[in-house]
């Protein structure tokens, strides 16, 4: 409704004559009385959310890869297990979810924050399968018969699982959320989750004669096709269109594809090289021998054509619903065998290994998709992204031999060690328009503390030159001789805090560190600046005392009379003051990493990676939401908390405590929006309230005739202007 309004008022503002203002201005204000009144179309909107990106998979590397239909390039690669894999993916435009077959592991990605949210182990093998019903999400292991609603943000069991008693040959769901399920005994079973018990619902259970062990479900819209080959039986339930027809009986594994319209439902048999479609109420047999195919795979629907990789063959046969041949043959790079995947309205051809892929649009033509491509960075969902911040401006010059951090003196004076390093010019990257960040210069080290058992040094630097693209952060990198050899943190900014530990080394007394930073930005990161610092000791160390003399006594011997003894020197020493109490971390720091769904509304997960100082800090630390003065401990080295919520705006922070228990400070705020839930609402889709608040009502009641009434006035004004000209 909105979208044909804002077409109509384009139109009479585009209409071209002397009184086109006046007739616009009139459309106009009708058009917003009209949408206050009525309270659809511009007060009231659903968008049907689509990211218009998919995710494939890349088996030997272990990750994923979003590509862009759109431009036909990879956008982003998570590395979501080890090489080798056998990675299955569920998706839909908010959910990510990849089951490695070969370890049995689920992994959830939030797609906001490109983090693992949660992770499942289950049987590894065919039995485990992932399936994403209306914002539900269902574990199934077929082989211990069982159906769990799991947490989409966790995986977490909801409620209480579904078991059949005896293994289950399939488990699929159709687009209105019924779980179809069919056992090695033949039951066909219709579920439903109830939110209000907990537990799954059993609507129906139909025994199928013919179905069995190697029984394969396609689900529709509505309802189901059962696919009992090696009883030649095919089975159509609650689709409204129902359906009990006999066929050839095949054996050996059955593919069926995992979804399609209600009146043609495809499935393989590869070791019979046949295709068996149900098209309409009639069931085809495709030898696909005659289309050079003699092992097909599991096949997919797309706009009325039936498309079925070829094994071993590098290319996908297309059918139409009778079973003859419907167009070309789609060839395929790689030697792997290729896999059909259907998202957003397109059909993606994807060869696991394979540098590119294919994308069938939907009037049918093939073009070429890029999936791997080594200049793109591989994020690790286990470790939070580096926050995106704008390009800082360039520093203002000092005077020589000052330098503003050190109050008029320069490093040298401070005992500072300084490596400065001139920028260095990157040049894009051909088809880019921007390139790596250089090289960033100035970069100083200062010891910050030395309590004996570690090393706190503070490291500054320039902003580097961004090459064409913002810079979204930097890798500072430490090495030297203290435990573990490296410390590497990550900061938005052009500061931050190294912590290196003295355990089991002398590094605290007279060591050595060597500090690198390196800037990052979406096309990778740029040459690194450097700089050194030689540790000064704690305070109050004395490094020449002489060693100790072991004294040994002998009973075999009686000892010498002892010499006389030396004239007594007293020399009174002041003990060094006590080292003063850890300080507290930078107050306003970016402490928070994602704030996330929680297990209900009134509830955010809240992830934290604290910068240096933070994560050292002595003390104690909590989330706060000072909107609600909700409170939740979380070590101050990092981790994820939830804490309550409330609807509207939340300010949440991280809050230290000095050890000492005298001060604290606050991070950086973050806010947590949390919207009343709005009836009818459902199906993956954003929607705005269902009226606006009063007083945007009354705005838009008074735009409205106040557009009227201007009309009017520049109506009245060409009638004068007209007679004035004699029209």
């Amino acid at each position: 409704m909105g979208a044909k309004l804002g077409r109509i008022a384009r139109r009479a503002i585009g209409a071209g004559r002397r009184e086109s203002a006046s007739v616009s201005a009139a459309a106009l204000g009708l058009l917003l009385l009209v949408g206050a009144a009525l309270g659809d179309g511009i007060s009231r909107t659903a968008v049907e959310v689509s990211d218009g990106l998919t995710w494939l998979n890349d088996d030997q590397r272990g990750e994923v890869v979003q590509v862009n239909p759109s431009s036909g390039k990879p956008q982003t690669r998570l590395q979501v297990s080890g090489a080798d894999a056998q990675l299955e993916i569920a998706q839909s435009d908010d959910k990510l979810i990849v089951l490695d077959r070969r370890t049995g592991q689920i992994t959830v990605i939030d797609l906001a924050t490109l983090l693992s949210s949660g992770r499942r182990q289950a049987p590894p093998g065919p039995s485990a399968k992932v399936l994403i019903a209306l914002d539900r999400v269902f574990v199934v292991d077929r082989a211990a018969g069982s159906v769990h609603n799991a947490d989409p943000v966790t995986l977490a069991d909801v409620g209480s699982p579904w078991f059949a008693g005896q293994p289950l040959a399939d488990v699929v769901a159709d687009d209105d959320g019924v779980i179809w399920a069919v056992d090695h005994g033949g039951n066909l079973h219709a579920l439903e989750w109830s939110d209000d018990e907990l537990k799954f619902l059993e609507r129906s259970n139909k025994p199928v004669a013919g179905a069995g062990p190697r029984t394969a479900l396609v689900p529709h819209e509505r309802g189901v096709t059962l696919l009992g080959l090696e009883g030649g039986v095919v089975v159509r339930d609650g689709t409204g269109r129902d359906l009990t027809a006999s066929t050839k009986t095949f054996g050996g594994e059955v593919l069926a594809a995992q979804t399609s319209p209600t009146g043609l439902a495809p499935a393989s048999v590869p070791d019979a090289a046949v295709v068996v479609l149900v098209s309409g109420d009639e069931v085809v047999q495709v030898d696909m021998g005659q289309y050079d195919c003699p092992k097909p795979g599991r096949p997919a629907v797309f706009r009325d054509r039936v498309y079925v990789p070829c094994l071993g063959s590098g290319k996908v046969v297309v059918l139409d619903r009778s079973g003859r041949r419907g167009a070309d043959d789609v060839r395929t790079a790689g030697g792997g065998d290729p896999a059909l995947v259907f998202d957003d309205g397109k059909l993606f051809i994807n060869t696991p290994g394979a540098q590119s892929g294919v994308i069938v649009d939907s009037d049918g033509r093939t073009r070429e998709v890029v999936i791997r491509s080594p200049e793109l960075p591989v994020m690790d969902p286990e470790r939070p992204p580096i926050p995106s911040v704008p390009s800082p401006p360039p520093p203002r010059p000092d005077p020589p031999g000052r330098d503003n951090r050190g109050n008029g003196q320069n490093p040298q004076q401070r005992g500072e060690t300084t490596t400065t390093a001139a920028p260095v010019t990157t040049t894009p990257s051909a088809g880019a328009s921007g390139a790596v960040p250089g090289r960033p210069a100035g970069v100083t080290v200062a010891q910050r503390s030395n309590n004996g058992t570690s090393v706190v040094v503070a490291v500054s630097w320039t902003a580097a030159p961004d090459g064409g693209e913002p810079i979204t952060g930097y890798t500072v990198t430490g090495t030297g001789g203290f435990s573990g050899g490296t410390q590497e943190t990550r900061v938005a900014g052009t500061s931050a805090e190294l912590v290196l530990p003295c355990a089991g080394s002398t590094f605290c007394a007279s060591g050595k560190v060597d500090v690198a930073v390196a800037a990052y930005n979406r096309f990778g990161a740029g040459e690194a600046g450097t700089a050194s610092w030689t540790v000064r000791p704690a305070a109050g160390t004395t490094t020449t005392q002489p060693p100790v003399v072991p004294t040994t006594t002998t009973t075999t011997a009686a000892p010498p009379p002892p010499p006389p003894p030396p004239p007594t020197t007293t020399t009174t020493t002041t003990p060094p003051p006590p080292p003063p109490p850890p300080p507290l971390p930078s107050a306003g720091a970016v402490v928070i990493s994602t704030i996330g769904a929680g297990a209900h509304v009134y509830e955010k997960r809240v992830t934290t990676a604290p910068p240096a100082d933070w994560a050292s800090h002595t003390g104690r630390c909590e989330v706060v939401n000072t909107t609600l003065e909700a409170t939740a401990p979380i070590a101050c080295a990092g981790g994820t908390v939830t804490i309550a919520v409330d609807y509207g705006s939340n300010s949440i922070v991280v809050r230290a405590y000095a050890a000492s228990g005298s001060g604290s400070v606050e991070s950086a705020v973050r806010t947590a929006i949390v919207r009343e839930p709005i009836e009818n609402c459902g199906g993956g889709r954003i929607c705005r309230p269902n009226s606006l608040p009063a007083s945007e009502d009354n705005q838009l009641i008074g735009g409205g005739i106040g557009l009227l009434a201007t009309a009017w006035l520049l109506t009245l004004r060409n009638r004068r202007l007209r007679r004035e000209s004699g029209e």
